[in-house]
């Protein structure tokens, strides 16, 4: 059962408001960061002391002046200045987590953290022409009909390549992060970008999860860049890896910190789990079905008819991450009904 740890951070976040930063254990902080997202008005970033006076940021937050006040005035309470932050760690690449990385670095001695697997996922994207274009081929592929190619194929072209800080230190799975007298070991937890990971301290029984899992909302899949793997097989197997820190307390990216760990993966795995069971459903009536033919009945929130644009595109992606992992096999073991 999933159980809030901080009632006032829950407080604040069911009646959608930006909690107050607080302390979350002897030389951690956490420090809400706003998010230009009405639906996710927050990111939590995370700020830890080491052993000899220095600070390390963990996810701090979309680049904004507010935001960098924000962190300002946090360090002001605790008696530190910008000049004392060592390094910068992102749980992975997106702007809500990696976005003030770049102006942290850049006023002080700091290195940027980054999985490996992510840092190249980042050259990756910041190399491509456009991060989101599907093209003649893919369309040709998923069966897009005529009438709605160029709506698709223009949701890329209006989109600029991003554009990435790159890491001054990239960890490998399993190694620890660069904090003394600290022991954060990052784990390597792909699916919602290739080198997503989450940080455990053992000795502080404490996870930071980044958008891997989540109290209440489910992060979207493969979300940043192409793979040799598939997102949701990657996805389903590193919640089953951090399941088992169940007696930890989540400091996820987002809304509030919370036990119950185990269950939240079990959850959260069937709510994918679902969307794959209804392709394969749709590939039992007609395994030759493409993959507008296969999104056309799937059930989708705002309804198949009403999807446009980016709208349109992530669910043609999304429908073909979920067909991939149907006809490769690697969905059998979690189509099997329970015993």
């Amino acid at each position: 059962m999933l159980e809030p740890t901080n009632a006032k951070q829950y407080q604040a976040y069911a009646r959608d408001m930006i909690p107050d930063p607080d302390r979350v254990r002897d030389g951690i902080w956490s420090i809400p960061m706003a998010m230009p997202n009405p639906h996710l008005p927050y990111n939590l970033c995370y700020l830890v002391e080491d052993a000899v006076g220095r600070l390390h940021v963990i996810d701090p937050g979309w680049h904004t002046d507010e935001n960098w006040s924000r962190l300002q005035r946090q360090l002001g309470t605790i008696g530190r200045q910008v000049g004392d932050i060592a390094t910068i760690v992102a749980t992975h690449l997106h702007p809500d987590h990696l976005g003030m990385a770049e102006r942290i670095r850049s006023a002080c001695d700091a290195g940027l953290v980054l999985l490996k697997r992510e840092d190249e996922a980042a050259r990756a994207l910041a190399a491509a022409s456009s991060a989101t274009a599907a093209t003649t081929d893919q369309m040709d592929e998923w069966g897009v009909p005529e009438f709605r190619r160029a709506e698709v194929a223009s949701v890329g072209r209006r989109r600029e390549a991003p554009r990435f800080p790159e890491a001054d230190i990239r960890l490998d799975d399993g190694q620890y992060l660069p904090i003394v007298g600290r022991e954060f070991q990052v784990i390597h937890t792909p699916g919602h970008t290739p080198g997503h990971m989450c940080i455990r301290s053992g000795e502080d029984g404490l996870i930071i999860t980044g958008d891997h899992v989540l109290p209440t909302i489910h992060a979207g899949l493969g979300l940043g860049g192409t793979t040799s793997t598939n997102p949701i097989a990657d996805y389903l197997a590193a919640l089953d890896r951090v399941a088992e820190f169940d007696g930890d307390e989540i400091a996820p990216g987002h809304e509030f910190r919370f036990r119950g760990l185990a269950a939240r993966c079990q959850s959260t795995a069937e709510h994918h789990v679902r969307r794959t069971r209804e392709v394969a459903d749709a590939l039992a009536d007609d395994a030759g079905a493409s993959t507008w033919e296969i999104a056309s009945r799937l059930t989708w929130t705002a309804g198949w008819e009403n999807l446009t644009d980016f709208y349109l595109l992530s669910a043609l992606t999304q429908t073909q991450m979920h067909a991939t992992f149907v006809l490769s096999g690697a969905a059998e073991q979690y189509l099997q009904p329970a015993a």
